[in-house]
């Protein structure tokens, strides 16, 4: 989906709407106003055609005119996509019912406020400094630098900021904003046009999940995408890593795979994951698409792979039955390292098994069917799944294959994409150019990832004779293209395509410092391509007094990295003095790889090798948990927040056994029972009645995003803790099961009742009437209380009642005595 502004990703699902209610009685456009010059077409067409305002009449905008601040409220809810409908009452008396829910949704969503308590000013003229106030906190507008008005106070100072570094005014001159002067509709179009439609950077990423999928296979998740060239240093080692625990099995290599999509990082094992790991991601290394670095976290992960590999299905592709079932392809849900054997018709075949496919060589009757028996299916972490049985799918292709694409993959090289593999991997093809007879194809190579594609190089020396472009076509003889079943192309094959020579410069896209222990060590140059030739003589160097340094000075080595040819890596020499030096690549430092070997340009840059202070600590561990009576102790160790987000006063930062501890659980800090001085570093926190089920003496206590005073996020936290029961049972429905005996059920099962327990001023019985019924006796059978009275049948309503706890005779199997004041109905 192509990017949409703020706006319309809150306004999607109520705009279609709105805007065919507006065009029944606006103009389709601003064309439709007569005052909409040419300054205002834009902005005030987007807010007619999107249902957020509408003229002062069929023919007028009004752009000259001042707007109210209520009409003004009314727009940029609209433009908002704020649902009045639910918004609390703001408790402004001046506001009109038309515009009520606007100015509530407003107000509740802390974008605006009244010009008093009770008063909106609904009619007074909206000046360019509230309008600037608004803006700013509806679109999450930021500012930086300083302002060249004279006319814009402290208050309006962070909001006008925030316009002017986003583009959306400029002021109304060069020295004054207008921060007093009443907003004129055209303006407010401008300005409301302007902020809704800014496009808003990517945001910084962070890991958001960490599982493992399987015994070899483990994936981070990122909130948005990350940078793939980030994730390896120069030296081509992986930055993000896997520590294994003390007693867990060493995994081997470990491949890492981005996802397309930049959010998802698939690790997988040579051997497999088995015990505690701890997968570690650096500090201000790996980057986000917008260029933020991804926060530094430690993530502690427990693999313990139990599931065997499943068998997913059993497929074989033929060319005509005729030809019978030649190869068989398993595919199962993991990774399988090994299977003992295959049975297809009473016969045994032994599979070759790659990844998670398995392939078994037949000789099949294609008009027959067969059931594929799979024996011993086991995965690295040895899990494994006896017997499974699949049918076998057969499908018949005699099409051809067909070159779908080719496209220029540079200036002597073509990509061909096809719609299947072919037989060998084999792509016989012969290309001509301009009037040579000559065939410039000198190789066709096939990708090792993705056997539909080939990339075909040309003989160089026949290209651009006449100019930078050329176009070069290219052929498939009759019957030379033949894919894995042996259907050929029934007719020669020919398509052209244009290769350009490249004349571009390669050009430096960034510089930046690498550091080791704290201290900048070296730094990388990134080109926008692929350099070599670099030339180390063309490098000169100035410290910050203007000093004209020797390159072996200050430069240990330069190299273009061996695993990613656009970045040329500088180590500095040890003991450097820190400084800023200025560095001057001359022209031709590097070039490209193009046929023309084009010399860079000159390059100016400056690096800071002062020393930096180590990476800070973004995470901490929490000391422990107890409890005692249901009062859990959670020790810190350090000083945490207590209110905003990360509170350790949060509810929601605590689970037992799954389940978020409900908002009115009482959670405070230790307190010295003398001084009453509070210890922020340990919080007590008291179960509510009702919230434990059911005793456990391993319960799972689970604290998550608790943060210290200076911002670490505590790492995950679990602990087994001895909880006790406190729910009380509950009367939930009542039937008779005799004609004088009446058997309540409740929540959980009963105790037993005491040899002299009397339950009538526990329990009231009642009739259709509203008359007591009395009990003559009662007792507890299989966790249910059952009743003598005169006439079950005659009973309508039950009513528990509260006593004292230690005169109940109604209690669970811990003693807990039932909930007072539940009445049921039969």
């Amino acid at each position: 989906m192509a990017y949409q502004p703020k706006s319309y990703r809150k306004f999607v699902a109520t705009a279609a709407t709105a805007t065919l209610v507006a065009s029944a009685v606006a103009p389709a456009a601003a064309a439709g106003f007569s005052d909409v010059s040419d300054r205002y077409q834009e902005a005030v067409s987007y807010l007619v055609e999107n249902g957020i305002a509408n003229g002062v009449s069929e023919t007028q905008f009004g752009v000259s005119q001042t707007i109210k601040r209520g009409d003004a409220a009314v727009m940029l809810a609209k433009a908002l996509g704020l649902d009045g409908a639910t918004a609390p009452d703001a408790g402004f008396s001046d506001v009109p019912s038309r515009a009520k829910g606007a100015v509530n949704a407003l107000k509740a969503a802390g974008y605006l406020n009244g010009k008093t308590a009770t008063s909106f000013g609904f009619e007074a003229e909206l000046t360019r400094g509230e309008l600037a106030i608004i803006l700013t906190n509806a679109y999450e507008l930021k500012g930086e630098g300083s302002l060249a008005f004279t006319d814009v106070s402290d208050r309006y100072a962070d909001a006008v900021k925030a316009l002017v570094t986003n583009k959306i005014t400029s002021g109304k001159t060069a020295t004054s904003f207008g921060t007093s002067d009443a907003v004129k509709r055209g303006d407010f179009a401008i300005f409301l046009h302007k902020a809704d439609t800014l496009e808003v950077d990517p945001a910084t990423p962070e890991v958001v999940g960490v599982s493992a999928i399987d015994g070899k296979t483990v994936q981070l998740t990122f909130s948005a995408a990350v940078d793939a060239d980030t994730l390896v240093d120069a030296d081509g080692n992986d930055v993000i890593t896997v520590i294994s625990g003390t007693d867990a099995l060493a995994p081997g290599a470990i491949t890492q795979e981005l996802s397309a999509d930049g959010k998802t990082l698939t690790l997988k094992a040579a051997s497999y994951f088995k015990g505690d790991y701890t997968v570690k991601v650096p500090f201000e290394i790996v980057k986000g698409a917008n260029g933020g670095f991804l926060k530094a976290v430690n993530y502690k992960l427990n693999v313990n792979d139990k599931a065997a590999p499943v068998l997913s299905s059993a497929k074989s592709t033929i060319k005509s039955t005729a030809d019978g079932i030649k190869v068989v392809t398993l595919t199962f849900n993991e990774d399988v390292a090994s299977i003992d054997n295959v049975k297809i018709a009473g016969l045994n075949y032994t599979p070759n098994v790659v990844g998670n496919t398995a392939t078994v060589a037949v000789d099949l009757d294609a008009t027959k069917t067969y059931d594929i028996t799979v024996v011993n299916a086991q995965d690295a972490a040895g899990n494994v799944k006896d017997v499974q049985v699949a049918p076998l799918n057969v499908s018949v292709d005699n099409t051809p294959a067909s070159i779908t694409s080719v496209v220029a993959a540079g200036e002597n090289k073509v990509k061909v994409t096809l719609d299947k593999a072919l037989k060998d991997d084999t792509l016989a093809i012969t290309g001509k150019v301009g009037t040579f007879v000559t065939n410039i194809v000198t190789d066709a190579t096939v990708n090792p990832k993705n056997a539909k594609e080939y990339t075909v190089t040309l003989n160089s020396s026949y290209l651009f004779k006449n100019g930078n472009t050329d176009t070069v076509t290219l052929t498939v003889a009759k019957e030379a293209l033949v894919d894995t079943l042996g259907n050929v192309n029934t007719a020669e094959i020919t398509k052209t395509v244009s290769v350009s020579k490249d004349v571009t410069a390669p050009g430096v896209s960034s510089v930046e410092t690498t550091k080791a222990n704290g201290k900048v060590t070296g730094f990388v140059v990134t080109y926008n391509e692929e350099v070599a030739n670099l030339d180390n003589t063309k490098v000169a160097i100035v410290n910050s007094k203007g000093e004209i340094l020797a390159n072996g000075s200050v430069i240990a080595t330069q190299e273009v990295s061996a695993t990613d040819a656009k970045k040329v890596v500088y180590t500095l020499v040890d003991g450097l003095k820190a400084d800023k030096y200025s560095f001057d690549l001359g022209l031709g430092y590097v070039t490209d790889k193009s046929l023309a070997s084009n010399k860079s340009a000159k390059y100016s840059f400056t690096v800071d090798v002062a020393d930096v202070t180590a990476p800070v600590e973004t995470s901490f561990t929490i000391a422990g948990a107890t409890v005692l009576n249901n009062v859990v102790t959670v020790d810190y160790d350090v000083k945490v927040k207590a209110t905003g987000t990360g509170s350790a006063l949060n509810p929601a930062a605590y689970q037992l056994n799954g389940v978020t501890l409900p908002a009115d659980t009482k959670i405070e800090f230790v307190k010295d029972p003398v001084t009453l001085v509070v210890d922020q570093t340990q919080v007590v926190i008291t179960l509510p009645e009702g919230f434990v089920k059911a005793s456990d003496n391993k319960a799972i206590f689970r604290v998550t995003g608790v943060q210290t005073l200076d911002n670490k996020v505590s790492n995950a936290f679990i602990k087994e803790l001895a909880v006790v029961d406190n729910t009380a049972p509950e009367a939930k429905s009542f039937v008779a099961t005799n004609l004088n005996e009446l058997t309540v059920t409740y929540s959980e099962a009963l105790g037993a009742l005491a040899v002299d327990g009397n339950v009538t001023d526990e329990i009231k019985l009642f009739d259709s009437k509203g008359a007591s019924v009395g009990i003559t006796s009662a007792a507890v059978t299989e966790g249910k209380l059952v009743l003598t009275v005169a006439d079950a049948a005659a009973v309508t309503k039950l009513t528990t009642v509260e006593v004292d706890a230690a005169a109940a005779d109604i209690v669970d199997a811990i003693g807990i005595v039932q909930k007072a004041g539940v009445s049921v109905n039969k």
